[in-house]
């Protein structure tokens, strides 16, 4: 069996080649169009790279290259890593310096991005395949750099197929918030997007009449789903574009998706733009929900608006390839008790849930305690962190489990239910935060260590920013300092506040009180 995450698409462009495969804006492409694009620009990283599994980079966008980049970066046998165009310079060069990518993709449009000072952290191999022609970059030591363009591209090899690679294969890179000030990258395994692939098909079989409507960035690992599950089926993607990310029923109306999978904040942002009339979206049969709890009446509300829609609540970090628990929502009794958000549900199949003490002693049924994740889906650890990879995969009962971080329990009937976090880990508009990395940055640019982050305001466990807290400097904020803050992290970690009090609350053990910071936001205390 070959692994390679875009063997599922080249099996469908053979059956489907006339199916659309992918939309973005006017441009629509059928699978095997797609195909053309794609095969030059895997055969082009075989040729160049010199690698058996190329790491590459891609730094783009939701746009046709994206996608033919990622398809490209699988073809070849390589590991694809993706990176936001809208993170400040400062943090594009800090993942520069941690991928150590020997290819960077990049979107034409997004060329400017790569000044002299990024450059500088580049890979000397840099391909911008919607370039006509290849265009030299600014010197640096060394020589100069060249973005090849189409022009550096072999005609497409109709007999060309993906390259085979193994199960422990790493398929992609996804680099999240860490405690440390460090992003930590999430090595997933070919083996494990495979389990989630056949997972989804199966719960949930898509056909190649499915539309799909694309709401994620690529760095955001729902989006793994929108392409690899999507594209086994033969079914069409059709990217949403990005000023209706927030209210996307005009969307899915006009271009008569019958999937989605997103956030269930974009609900909340439909309800309050009086966006989720009912009926308003009748061809869904499909709506996912994923990244943060989601609320009873959010759900309630969505069937309403898309009538004919199976409702699914799914959980999963990404350690754990972007969901591996779930279940469907039924109404009222699907929720847990006294808290008014869906219940996660149970684990997929050949995957395990447990729940554990501080001392990962397996507690019973109704115990409160840390969620551990054990299965096929897990990822194979974190890139170049030995040391944090051993911490968070530990062998419990001789079996390798993740420790989520999350405090759960399971009812007897076998159903979990999410209860918050158990460290300082919040969920952002769907985005995963550390706040102590947060806590890093500020420390450094007010000089103290007198400093706290909140997630602020919460609706049903989810964030919709952060508030920071300084103590031991005093006088207004200054636009120099929050300019500090923006180049450094990206801007939904960026706090929309920044409080400055006299001293911070202390807990019983002499940490910061973070409930009664937050306790004096909701009393408009600051």
């Amino acid at each position: 069996m070959n692994y390679n995450l875009a063997q599922g698409f080249y099996q469908s462009s053979l059956h489907f080649p006339e199916n659309t495969a992918l939309a973005v804006g006017s441009r629509e492409l059928s699978y095997f169009e797609l195909r053309q694009t794609v095969q030059p620009i895997g055969d082009w990283l075989l040729r160049n790279s010199h690698e058996v599994a190329p790491r590459v980079g891609l730094l783009a966008s939701r746009s046709v290259m994206t996608f033919a980049g990622i398809l490209g970066a699988c073809w070849a046998g390589g590991t694809y890593v993706p990176i936001s165009t809208k993170l400040p310079e400062d943090r594009l060069i800090q993942l520069l310096d941690l991928i150590q990518a020997h290819v960077l993709l990049v979107d034409s449009e997004d060329l400017p991005l790569l000044s002299e000072r990024v450059l500088a952290h580049c890979p000397r191999l840099i391909l911008a395949p919607d370039l006509d022609t290849s265009v030299e970059l600014c010197a640096r030591r060394g020589g100069n750099l060249v973005a090849a363009g189409r022009d550096q591209l072999r005609p497409f090899q109709i007999g060309d197929c993906p390259v085979e690679v193994k199960p422990d294969h790493t398929a992609y890179i996804i680099f999240t918030s860490g405690t440390t000030g460090i992003p930590k990258g999430v090595m997933i395994p070919a083996s494990a997007v495979s389990h989630f692939v056949d997972t989804m098909r199966t719960r949930y079989p898509l056909q190649p009449s499915d539309r799909i409507a694309g709401m994620t960035e690529i760095t955001f690992d729902i989006s793994v789903f929108d392409m690899f599950v999507v594209w086994s089926a033969g079914s069409s993607l059709l990217v949403v574009p990005a000023s209706q990310l927030m209210a996307p029923g005009g969307f899915v109306r006009k271009t008569a998706c019958t999937v989605i999978f997103t956030v269930p904040s974009v609900i909340s942002g439909m309800q309050r733009m009086k966006l989720l009339t009912p009926n308003s979206m009748p061809s869904l049969r499909y709506a996912f929900f994923a990244g943060e709890p989601l609320p009873v009446t959010s759900a309630s509300n969505w069937i309403q608006a898309a009538p004919n829609s199976i409702v699914e609540d799914l959980f999963g970090p990404t350690e754990a390839t972007v969901v591996c628990i779930g279940q469907r929502f039924l109404g009222p009794g699907s929720a847990t008790p006294n808290r008014g958000v869906v219940a996660i549900g149970e684990p997929f199949p050949q995957m395990e849930a447990a729940i554990a003490n501080s001392a990962l002693e397996f507690l019973e049924n109704g115990e409160r305690g840390e969620l551990l994740l054990a299965g096929p889906q897990l990822s194979s650890g974190y890139f170049r962190d030995q040391e944090l990879t051993r911490k968070c995969f530990p062998i419990v009962a001789g079996r390798r489990w993740y420790r989520t971080g999350d405090l759960a329990y399971c009812d007897v009937s076998g159903t979990f239910h999410h209860l918050g976090r158990i460290d300082n880990q919040v969920k952002v508009r769907g985005l995963r935060v550390e706040l102590e990395e947060v806590e890093w940055y500020l420390r450094e640019i007010y000089r103290t260590d007198s400093v706290a982050a909140v997630g602020w305001p919460v609706e049903h466990g989810s964030a919709n920013g952060i508030v920071a807290f300084v103590s031991g400097q005093y006088g207004e904020d200054n636009l120099e300092r929050r300019g500090q803050i923006k180049d450094r992290l990206p801007s939904y970690m960026v706090p929309s506040a920044v409080h400055f009090v006299d001293s911070l609350p202390l807990n019983a053990n002499g940490k910061v009180n973070r409930k009664q910071l937050l306790t004096l936001l909701g009393e408009g205390k600051l």
